[in-house]
């Protein structure tokens, strides 16, 4: 097996785990979502502060050790 086949596939496994996370934290995923859109026209630093660190956690807490 050369180095490059190697390489390619660590980033796809990467972007498989990141995917398979985000799944896990629809429902935060859409109030971060909800958030900015009610707020994009007036938008401010830290205005969906709440939902997006929530969000956050969810998708770190499934990603789990060595992403």
């Amino acid at each position: 097996m050369s180095t490059t086949s190697v390489l390619r596939k660590k980033p796809a496994k990467q972007v498989t785990k990141l995917m398979n996370a985000t799944l896990q934290c629809t429902e935060l995923s859409t109030a971060y979502g909800n958030c900015v859109m009610k707020n994009y026209q007036n938008m401010t630093k830290d205005a969906c502060l709440q939902e997006f660190m929530a969000y956050k956690k969810c998708v770190v807490k499934h990603l789990g050790r060595g992403f």
